[in-house]
């Protein structure tokens, strides 16, 4: 579906319309025990927290109104709402608090994050990592198909409710844009942006599209394969991207240190989800072609 700016302002519109309905102002010290501090960043923090009501734990996202506009609080709030009816984004209950100085939702409780799972320079076993490509690519289709790009997926923003991860599911909305939306910075986290991002001119603009999610994946199951990244970033400076980038263009050539340690299926699958063209890209769901393959 093309998105013209008009259909995108227009959605835009009706999310916080329908987002600001749903919020309330409270005095979050009386309504909720705050057991322990789940998260820290820019904008705010991660909260276990207690209803006093209802005895029920929860997650609470918590930002600071200095920090962000309320304009970009109900848009993260709507679109993790509107997207948490899949079994493998976050549950996110259809209220958002308002108090003196900051606005809140809260979200289910998870046991950590998929980062904390990695082991450095080995990773998870190959059936886990299998495991997570199939529910992280079906996440991935479900909010293109809702005209969404995330534009932040990395494994802290990747919820796990399962030690051996039959359930994990996306979190964080709050850098995701409505599909066709123009940006003029960067967004995300550097090591998992596509190099169209990176290599953004200060002076152009790029269209946001469901392809920079497909690059996102091909970097997480990189890195839950290996335990490391491979690359810091997606630019002509880095030595690492570079050989990738002429193994892409030479493919006669056999491939670079370090994916010389894939076997052919899944080196197949990195091509696919890491073209250099975002055009040539593949789709999220294009793993699931592979699955009967090895993948370490």
């Amino acid at each position: 579906m093309a998105f013209s700016v008009q259909n995108v302002d227009l959605i835009q519109e009706r999310l916080v319309c329908i987002a600001s309905q749903c919020t309330v102002e409270i005095d979050l010290q009386e309504n909720f025990h705050v057991l322990q501090k789940l998260g820290n960043g820019g904008y705010g923090s991660v909260l276990m927290v207690q209803d006093k009501k209802t005895d029920q734990k929860m997650a609470l996202k918590v930002l600071n109104k200095n920090k962000t506009t309320e304009f970009a609080f109900l848009m993260e709030f709507s679109m993790s709402f509107f997207l948490s009816f899949h079994p493998n984004i976050i549950g996110t209950y259809g209220i958002a608090f308002k108090t003196c100085d900051h606005f809140a939702f809260p979200l289910e409780l998870a046991m950590g994050d998929l980062s904390s799972f990695i082991t450095p320079h080995n990773g998870l076993p190959e059936d886990t990592v299998k495991r997570c490509a199939v529910q992280l690519s079906s996440a991935l289709e479900f909010i293109d198909s809702k005209g969404l790009v995330h534009l932040d997926i990395k494994p802290r923003n990747i919820l796990v409710f399962d030690k051996d991860c039959h359930c994990i599911k996306i979190r964080d909305f709050g850098l995701s844009c409505v599909k066709g939306s123009m940006m003029k910075k960067r967004f995300g986290t550097i090591s998992y942006m596509a190099p169209e991002m990176t290599q953004l001119p200060d002076m152009d603009a790029l269209r946001v599209d469901y392809a920079l999610d497909v690059w996102a994946l091909g970097i997480v199951l990189y890195r839950l394969l290996t335990g490391d990244l491979p690359w810091q970033s997606a630019v002509s400076t880095d030595n690492g991207y570079c050989s990738f980038v002429e193994w892409q263009k030479f493919e006669s050539v056999g491939p670079p240190s370090p994916w010389s340690r894939f076997p052919r299926g899944v080196l197949k699958m990195f091509s696919g989800l890491l073209a250099i063209d975002c055009n040539k890209r593949s789709k999220s769901t294009d793993v699931l072609t592979f699955l009967g393959e090895c993948w370490k």
